[in-house]
């Protein structure tokens, strides 16, 4: 029975420690286990020869090491004309020195060095000495014990054994983790401009895997890379750029002792695991990188590989956050996929369940060391800063994603996203009946654009929602053809035509990731499974308590497994339709997996259905419009929408930055959420204008009390009645400002109280006063009440 069970389904540890742990958390796990195994802990030798024991009793008082006597220890393991790759040298140790699993990148331009971990970590004054060991770490592994319902973490320092070995430009390490019986092997390579950290899943061994025939069972679970890779000490000023909604700043040492520590998987939440409440609203992270600045230097941090299943991590010094002296960002890639179940009436103890085996994928860190002297410092300004960032990983996305650019000089595009029809109660007969409804026709389409065109808005891109029965229907949506309920062939032809006569540019919008039964694909083939074996539902919570509404029907996750042959039926009817524009809506920025025998997809197997989905719509179909998309979207992008203004607000954060805007201005237009469903409309203008953001608008022809028990009361604030006029108003205070600046990058954003000041490359700069609202661009000054009418926001 109990072999049965280990390879179906594994059941470990409660749901709280299934998170990403925190340095607190871990130090508890850590001194629970070390209880746990008696005296074996504190016996074990570590690589350098201390032990990972807290207890500091016989041991010398720690001296600092000067770089230069670190160095003095290291051999060049690999150089080139921008960077040298430094790592320990066995031949220059003394007799009583050992090996630290530590290395170092130089940069030529200025001879500035990054440390893989900090070189005193020993001396750290707030640290235990499992913390300490966790710091001096190139790699710390999480291991599911399964028998015991427990994590363990393992440290490359302490207790682990390494082995080296020479590879083309760089090292390989070996890393024995004894304690869990797991050995991972690591490369890393001296590339031209940045450090690059490979690992192959499928070279990593478990002792105690699933068949091993052991009497215990212990699983690689999580992996963090570098998780002190210049990090910053006490005495150090500077911060992290977290790639969190718009963006956001972390300061080091910013004293934030109650707050969480950061822990974000990229790419948000695997929505197969489907929570018994709603959690908090986050805008997530769409970009698998982040940055560290510190005064003329800085670095860049890719997630170049296996980033769909790779948490974002950070904390900063002092007790209740790192619990050291140092401030940290870095990856930590989830090995195995995980789910939990509840047994019985038990809701307040969740059991973990695990996949059995690894997902075989490359994973791949790239660390880009940045200074004044590099081109990226386009406004050759003293420090860098996250612009700095942002301008490297834009390069990044250009020549090793292959991003093209398709920003025009002199455009600004007004967007407008309509939404056709529903699904509505009825009495047909007496007998309640959900029919599909019409909220704005095809007729009532072209109404709202003809207005907006004589209100002034000349330059529109219009998404078209729900435009087709299926897609009304909440059916899995691919034929292309137009709603008879929205008015037909002949009404959608009209509108059309009007669209392409008036030069706007329109994208019809499928959305297939959650389904209902129909059109081929069905609830019990063809939904996705979750790691405890149960099907993937998607849950609409009450607003009021976040828990599940007991009485609406709940609809399906369709299986990433099917992506391939759906969007090709998808292509091909597009064309057959002669349409030559498509948004494939949620699934620009919606990513999981599907864990069934039948399956098997794992989240990055899952990236490479989309990409190659999206390959082919933009070479059979045409232009490609992307909502708010994740990174690995945007190499078949055009046009984006629902581009954060804000992060998602955590307590840990020290600030908003337009990191997004930053990498996509100039290369992608895009556009803001919808304007009119803000809480403060103004406010979002101004900063969107401060970031080069074109102006989005929701709309609809019904009236807001026609929406009420629908799926469309969520758009309560879209009545377009109300929106016509404010919405070119809007966009006439902001389109002469944006034009100018439409095919430039941003090269400086510098913020100071309520005024901001945004430079581009091609030397226009604009003055935003957010209290004011109030620009000042060209050498003159524009104020927003002089163009939109007192009253504009009557629905925020």
């Amino acid at each position: 029975m109990q072999k049965q069970m280990k390879n179906q389904i594994l059941c470990c540890v409660l749901a709280a420690i299934l998170l990403p742990a925190s340095a607190s958390s871990l130090t508890a796990v850590a001194d629970e286990t070390t209880a746990a195994a008696g005296q074996s802990e504190t016996t074990q030798t570590q690589t350098d020869g201390s032990t990972d024991s807290s207890s500091g009793d016989g041991e010398e008082a720690w001296v600092d090491r000067t770089e230069d006597e670190v160095l003095a220890k290291m051999r060049v393991v690999a150089e080139n004309d921008n960077l040298i790759f430094y790592a320990w040298d066995e031949e220059k140790l003394g007799e009583d020195e050992q090996k630290e699993d530590l290395f170092a990148l130089k940069n030529k331009k200025n001879g500035y060095i990054w440390w893989t971990s900090p070189i005193n970590a020993q001396g750290d004054g707030i640290a235990a000495k499992v913390l300490q060991n966790e710091l001096r770490s190139a790699m710390v592994l999480t291991a599911a014990q399964i028998e015991d319902r427990s994590t363990t973490p393992a440290r490359s320092t302490g207790g682990s054994i390494i082995s080296y070995s020479d590879a083309p430009n760089g090292i390989k390490a070996t890393y024995n983790f004894r304690k869990v019986g797991i050995t991972v092997p690591v490369t890393y390579t001296l590339c031209e401009d940045y450090l690059k950290v490979s690992i192959n899943t499928e070279k990593i061994k478990e002792k105690y895997g699933v068949d091993s025939g052991e009497d215990k069972t212990v699983l690689a679970q999580q992996l963090a890379v570098f998780n002190a890779f210049g990090a910053g000490h006490t005495d150090e000023d500077g911060y992290f750029v977290i790639p969190d909604g718009s963006g956001a700043v972390i300061s080091f040492n910013n004293r934030k002792f109650t707050a969480r520590t950061y822990s974000q998987l990229i790419y948000d939440v695997d929505t197969t695991a489907v929570p018994k409440t709603k959690g908090p609203v986050v805008e997530g992270v769409s970009l698998p990188m982040y940055g560290i600045c510190k005064g003329e230097n800085a670095m860049l941090a890719v997630a170049a590989k296996g980033d769909g299943s790779c948490y974002l991590c950070a904390d900063v010094s002092g007790t209740g956050q790192s619990n050291t002296e140092y401030n940290r960002c870095y990856f930590k890639y989830l090995l195995r996929s995980s789910d939990s179940y509840y047994l019985g009436s038990d809701m307040l103890n969740p059991l973990d369940v695990y996949e059995k085996n690894l997902t075989n994928r490359e994973l791949e860190v790239r660390y880009y060391p940045l200074c004044t002297a590099d081109e990226i410092n386009a406004d050759n300004s003293a420090e860098l800063d996250f612009v700095d960032i942002g301008a490297r990983y834009r390069k990044y996305l250009i020549e090793d994603e292959h991003v093209q650019q398709t920003a025009k000089a002199n455009t600004a595009s007004l967007f407008i996203d309509l939404y056709g029809g529903c699904m509505k109660q009825k009495n047909v007969l007496g007998f309640p009946v959900f029919m599909k409804t019409s909220m704005t026709s095809y007729s009532e389409m072209q109404e709202i654009l003809e207005k907006l065109k004589n209100a002034g808005a000349d330059d529109l891109t219009v998404s078209l929602n729900r435009w087709t029965d299926a897609g009304i229907a909440g059916k899995v949506d691919y034929k292309g053809k137009a709603s008879g309920t929205l008015g037909g062939k002949s009404d959608f032809r009209k509108l059309t035509d009007f669209m392409d006569s008036s030069g706007i540019a329109w994208y019809p919008t499928v959305s297939n990731t959650a389904y209902y039964s129909g059109q081929g694909y069905w609830s019990l083939t063809d939904t996705a499974v979750r790691v405890s074996g149960s099907f993937a539902r998607i849950v609409d919570y009450e607003s009021a308590y976040g828990v599940p509404y007991g009485t609406k029907k709940t609809m399906s996750l369709l299986s990433p497994a099917t992506f391939p042959e759906l969007y090709e039926k998808l292509a091909k009817n597009y064309r057959k339709q002669g349409l030559k524009s498509v948004s494939i809506g949620a699934l620009s920025s919606t990513l999981y997996g599907d864990y069934g025998k039948k399956s098997g997809t794992a989240r990055d197997v899952t990236m490479q259905y989309i990409e190659d989905s999206l390959k082919l719509l933009h070479s059979d179909v045409g232009s490609v419009l992307s909502e708010d998309p994740s990174a690995y979207v945007l190499p078949y992008t055009d046009t984006v929408t629902d581009v954060p203004l804000y992060s998602s607000g955590f307590n840990i954060f020290d600030g908003d930055i337009p990191l997004y805007q930053t990498v996509l201005h100039g290369l992608i237009p895009f556009s803001t959420k919808a304007v009119n469903g803000s809480a403060d409309a103004e406010h979002l203008v101004m900063l969107a204008l401060a970031s080069g953001s074109g102006l989005r608008f929701d709309m609809l022809h019904a009236e807001t009390s026609d929406l009420k028990d629908t799926d469309f009361d969520v758009y309560y604030y879209a009545y377009y009645d109300y929106w016509i006029e404010n919405a070119a108003q809007y966009n006439d205070f902001v389109r002469d400002v944006l034009k100018s600046v439409s095919d430039s990058q941003i090269v400086s954003y510098v913020r100071d109280g309520d005024q901001i000041t945004t430079t581009y490359a091609n030397g226009v700069q604009t003055v935003v006063d957010l209290n004011a609202c109030s620009v000042t661009w060209n050498g003159q000054t524009r104020f927003l009440k002089d163009y939109v009418k007192e009253g504009a926001e009557v629905f925020e």
